[in-house]
């Protein structure tokens, strides 16, 4: 890695502009995932701690999923009762003049819960199912065989369908992530090639004092790395941050599924984007190259 430390300081123009943007696009993947995060708690963090891991959600059939249109019929709510399973009930009201749902637990629940963007209070079944505009669904054991006509059984991460703003929010927050995974690979992949073949010269004269082909990739290769380390780090570093300042008025979720994830991963884009600039220095051929030079 001398030469590719030593090409970086004598291009600390080149050199800065790629790891600027580098600190860019792992900014906003970073935040990104942190927003898709914080958004998702805000969604569905109170029906992921209430329904657990290994239960289904059984909403009434109405071409939606939400847990806001399920209504069962009695003959439904005595079927789900029959196969084991509970009724889980929904209402919206006001708190303090805060809008606030409803949920129906028979077990303490932690505080600061969130279903559709609203903070979420849990009550016995009785006392929520006698609030105005209630909706009921179903909770059942995951593999519980349940005569479906007229319901919809949710299991996995289906089940966070029952939010309404939960999809929606999710989808296209991580389309715009894996888009930006691929824009990084292709900008890393052209950025390289490009200053690849600006040093060519340099690598053929390398080549022809005798360094091998696996010398010469690892130069390459190192040079990308410590370019991308230092572009990832900063963005990380930037997105903990910005987190810290903001995090009181946009919700926002900081862990290593939101920062160390996304780095590893456009760690692995930028190496593979930047593995394209690889093709001139395997292709080499030393005399001939500095007869041309």
């Amino acid at each position: 890695m001398f030469q590719g430390i030593r090409e970086l300081r004598a291009a600390r123009g080149r050199a800065a502009l790629i790891i600027a943007t580098i600190t860019l696009i792992t900014v906003l993947v970073t935040f990104l995932s942190s927003l898709a995060a914080g958004l998702s708690y805000q969604s569905v963090s109170a029906l992921q701690e209430r329904l657990g891991e290994d239960t289904s959600l059984v909403v009434e059939d109405t071409g939606t999923t939400t847990l806001a249109s399920s209504r069962l019929t009695d003959e439904q709510t005595q079927q789900i009762r029959d196969a084991g399973g509970e009724i889980l009930y929904m209402a919206r009201t006001r708190i303090n003049e805060r809008p606030t749902v409803v949920l129906s637990s028979s077990t303490p629940m932690p505080d600061d819960l969130y279903f559709d963007h609203q903070p979420v209070r849990f009550e016995s079944a009785a006392d929520v199912s006698a609030l105005p505009g209630a909706t009921s669904a179903g909770v059942l054991p995951t593999g519980t065989d349940v005569n479906t006509d007229g319901l919809t059984v949710l299991e996995g991460k289906d089940r966070w369908n029952a939010s309404s703003s939960y999809a929606g929010e999710q989808m296209s927050l991580n389309l715009m992530i894996n888009l930006l995974y691929v824009i990084s690979a292709l900008v890393l992949g052209a950025f390289f090639t490009v200053w690849t073949l600006q040093r060519l010269r340099g690598v053929v004269i390398s080549a022809a004092l005798g360094a091998s082909r696996r010398v010469l990739i690892s130069d390459a290769m190192g040079q990308a790395f410590l370019v991308l380390l230092t572009g990832i780090g900063a963005g990380v570093l930037l997105t903990w941050g910005a987190s810290m300042l903001i995090s009181g008025s946009i919700p926002i979720e900081i862990s290593a599924a939101t920062l160390a994830l996304p780095a590893v991963i456009l760690g692995a884009a930028g190496l593979a984007g930047s593995a394209v600039s690889l093709k001139p220095v395997l292709g080499v051929e030393p005399r001939a190259a500095l007869a041309n030079a």
